[in-house]
């Protein structure tokens, strides 16, 4: 699916902003505070229901308002998206009610590259932890349904918790849990032996001289199980009042033959690492047929020209749809003529986006 033309309404300071005839490489430029990462955040608040600039949605929604609107074209296809203050959120696809986002989640896979995700490796477990879900949410669709159950069977355990609950309860959700992380266990372990080679290869065309292997880790005991792992965690997790075990608590670490990566390798490796692992994420994409939009976000800030080439050239061999934003688009010229790529430019001042032309 690539996106034609798209429409946005009260976010932030976008008043009421069109972009149209939207092609592979779409270049949005102007100064800080503009409002052009808005244009990227309205995309992927389409696409999965959440800005990544704010878990707030009323710091998203234009001031004063109480909705915001996005709409978008993607061939025959139309989306709308109303999102409310106070009301429920209404998903629209061709003029047709939607139950839920990850209808269009899955029909729109968006990937984020900005600043933020550069801290990858020195954050906690969770950016990772999304990371891997991110991928298996498109790969395997068994994903998503277990995924709702366990996380409720969390809930509900972690009030069992809280409220020390009988033993019989605690233990029937001991065993709802269990059963739907072992289930989740499965399916991310079948994810990681096909992202692993893709990685692989990546990281050897971002970082020929280092070799850094990936490891998933489960969030319990495997030689236990999850059951049993839970069982055992009890006494600990009715006096923290919190479930310590289990497929919540997954996470990725990398490794190199003189120790972890994130205390051994420089800043400009840091990146590179994480770079291949969101390449490699759309290429296994790509593999199995399916089209990506990727948001690039001030990309220029924290990646060199070689970088920055590496990263468009991938993109522009996986036929993935790409919105940039910059401060200058001069600063990109050397990158789009190395790879003999045409964007298409839009200019945003005070909350206005206006088409140019390349000079």
């Amino acid at each position: 699916m690539q996106i034609d033309r798209l429409h946005i309404e009260r976010i932030r300071n976008l008043t009421d902003v069109q972009l149209e005839s939207l092609q592979s490489f779409n270049v949005i430029y102007g100064d800080n505070g503009s409002g052009k990462s808005s244009v990227l955040e309205a995309i992927h608040l389409l696409a999965t229901g959440r800005s990544f600039r704010s878990a707030n949605l009323k710091q998203v929604i234009q001031h004063g308002q109480h909705d915001a609107l996005i709409l978008l074209q993607a061939g025959n296809d139309r989306i709308g998206v109303l999102k409310q203050l106070h009301a429920e959120h209404v998903l629209k696809l061709n003029g047709n009610l939607l139950d839920s986002q990850s209808e269009l989640a899955r029909l729109l896979p968006v990937q984020l590259i900005d600043p933020e995700a550069m801290s990858l490796l020195d954050s906690g477990s969770q950016p990772r932890r999304q990371l891997l879900d991110w991928l298996m949410f498109h790969l395997e669709p068994t994903f998503h349904s277990a995924w709702l159950h366990y996380q409720r069977a969390l809930r509900q355990r972690n009030a069992s918790l809280k409220s020390m609950a009988s033993s019989q309860l605690l233990a029937a959700w001991d065993e709802a849990l269990a059963g739907y992380g072992e289930q989740l266990h499965q399916v991310r372990t079948s994810v990681m032996a096909a992202w692993q080679p893709v990685f692989q290869a990546q990281l050897a065309q971002l970082l020929p001289q280092l070799e850094i292997q990936m490891q998933y880790h489960a969030g319990f005991n495997l030689e236990l199980g999850l059951l049993a792992d839970l069982q055992q965690h009890t006494r600990r997790d009715q006096q923290r009042g919190h479930t310590s075990v289990g497929a919540h608590r997954a996470d990725l670490s990398f490794k190199t033959p003189i120790g972890r990566a994130e205390q051994v390798l420089s800043r400009g490796q840091k990146k590179m690492l994480i770079l291949g692992l969101r390449l490699s994420q759309l290429c296994l994409l790509h593999q199995r047929q399916r089209s990506t939009v990727v948001l690039l976000d001030d990309m220029a800030a924290e990646l060199d020209a070689a970088a920055q080439q590496r990263l468009l050239g991938v993109l522009q061999n996986l036929k993935s749809q790409v919105f940039l934003t910059t401060l200058l688009p001069a600063t990109l010229d050397h990158v789009f003529d190395e790879l003999s790529l045409q964007p298409v430019l839009f200019h945003v001042e005070h909350g206005r986006v206006t088409p140019r032309t390349l000079m």
